[in-house]
This record gives structure tokens, C-alpha cells and sequence, in this order.
């Protein structure tokens, strides 16, 4: 049964990435070509055209790596939150008709979005290294981050499916909130040139310590604040399998 449920959970995973480009002429090539285009997107213009620059920091790539850095991983994050609570109502003819464990929808998901997001940093990575940025060899370590951060997104992902299917316009307030998110995590702008205020309220921001994370690790090779991810993702996953655990018998009745 075991061996089923993890086979299972590997055709759900390609089903997601076959889905998510369905239709198109290149398909899975272009989850490859979307974050490689973002990311000299953000190389050339960012370093190039607007010579940004972080404080204290005398290379004009500098910035560009801390935006990319950031906005790859909000990019899966949010497009993974949507798709989480959305998953029962969006594969309700497989709920309703064939019996399976449920979270092997959560797992697939959960999985899919991690691959996404390794394929992403190792494109960064290739990127960075052409435009002569040296990167340490705690670079490696991005892997660790990105698997906190999509524990914490399925944490929260579970708890958005369970109220989505009872309350359909959780839809529109999370697309709201998602937008609203993005502004107050720091991945666009530097955190210190904010007032003093506006950077003790973001400290209550979970997004903005994992995008820290990726930041500090691949401009400095630092490896900060590994405790408060781990609490941050840990809580939040057993936070929203309780509430899954507990809500999850009435979605066969309600999608």
C-alpha cells in the first residue's frame, strides 16, 4: 500500500507539471525558460540600466542578485498558495469518484513546487556564474531553505483548501492578500531604508525571514536565523495538518 501511495504521489507530480503547461507547444521546457528569462531579466536591467545598488556593496550585479534571489522564490510561493486552495475543488471528479488519500494531492503539490523551485536557483546559479559573480559553496544550502519554505507554504496551503470549500470567496481575499504580502516582504526594496516602525511590523512577516534567508546566503554566504525557520515551517505544517485532519472528512460532500 505504501509503495502505491508514493507511486501515486510521483504520477500527481507529473501531472502537475504537464497541467501547468497544457496546450502549449514547448510544455515542460517551459518551466526552464520562464524562471531562466526572469532571471536575466532581472540581471540586465536591474544591474545594467538602473545601476542599483545595495549599501556598501560596490557591484552594480549586486542588486540584481538580491532582487532574483527573492522574487524566484515569492513566485512559487504564491503560485503555490493559489494552487493549494484550489486542489480539492480543481481534482473534485477524482475525489468524489476514486478512493485515495487525500493528501496525496497536499504531498504532489508540495513536491512539485520544491523541484520548481530547485530548477530555478540551479538556473540562478548557472546565470550568476556566466555574469562572473562567485558564488560560495554554501550555495548548496539554498536546497535546506527551500524545503522550510514550501513546508510553511503546505502549512498554510492546507489550511486555505479546508476553508476554501466551505467559503468560495476565500479565493478573491487571498489573491488580495498575496498582493499585499509581496509589499510588506522585503524583496523589492532593503528593509533598512524603511522607518523604523514599518521594520519592527515586518519583523512579524514569516515571508521575509525566508527570503532573508536566500538573500544573505548568496550574497554573503551567510546562514542566518536557521532556528526561526525551522520553528516557522514546523508550526505552521502541524498547524495546518491538525486542520486538515479535522476538516477533511466533509470535502467529498462539499466540492
Amino acid at each position: 500500500m505504501k509503495s502505491n501511495n508514493i507511486r501515486l504521489t510521483w504520477d500527481m507530480v507529473k501531472r502537475e507539471f504537464k497541467n501547468k503547461y497544457a496546450g502549449s507547444t514547448l510544455g515542460l521546457l517551459w518551466s526552464l525558460l520562464l524562471p531562466l528569462g526572469y532571471i536575466i531579466i532581472y540581471t540586465t536591467v536591474f544591474s545594467q540600466l538602473m545601476s542599483a545598488k545595495l549599501p556598501n556593496m560596490t557591484s552594480t550585479l549586486d542588486y540584481s542578485v538580491y532582487l532574483s534571489s527573492g522574487i524566484l522564490a515569492w513566485t512559487v510561493f504564491s503560485s503555490t498558495l493559489v494552487r493549494f486552495q484550489n486542489i480539492f475543488i480543481e481534482n473534485s471528479n477524482i475525489v468524489k469518484k476514486i478512493y485515495f488519500p487525500k493528501y496525496i494531492l497536499i504531498n504532489s503539490l508540495t513536491i512539485s513546487s520544491i523541484i520548481e523551485l530547485v530548477m530555478n536557483y540551479f538556473l540562478l546559479s548557472i546565470v550568476l556564474i556566466i555574469f562572473g559573480f562567485s558564488l560560495q559553496i554554501n550555495y548548496i544550502l539554498v536546497l535546506f531553505i527551500i524545503i522550510l519554505q514550501q513546508l510553511f507554504c503546505t502549512g498554510l496551503g492546507m489550511i486555505l483548501s479546508m476553508f476554501n470549500v466551505h467559503f468560495r470567496d476565500l479565493n478573491q481575499f487571498t489573491s488580495i492578500l498575496v498582493q499585499i504580502w509581496f509589499w510588506l516582504t522585503p524583496i523589492a526594496y532593503i528593509s533598512s531604508v524603511l522607518p523604523t516602525g514599518a521594520q519592527q511590523f515586518i519583523q512579524f512577516n514569516p515571508m521575509m525571514y525566508f527570503i532573508q534567508g536566500y538573500q544573505n546566503l548568496i550574497l554573503y554566504g551567510e546562514m542566518n536565523n536557521i532556528i526561526v525557520l525551522i520553528i516557522i515551517s514546523t508550526v505552521t505544517y502541524l498547524l495546518g495538518w491538525l486542520v486538515y485532519r479535522k476538516m477533511i472528512d466533509d470535502v467529498t460532500d462539499l466540492i
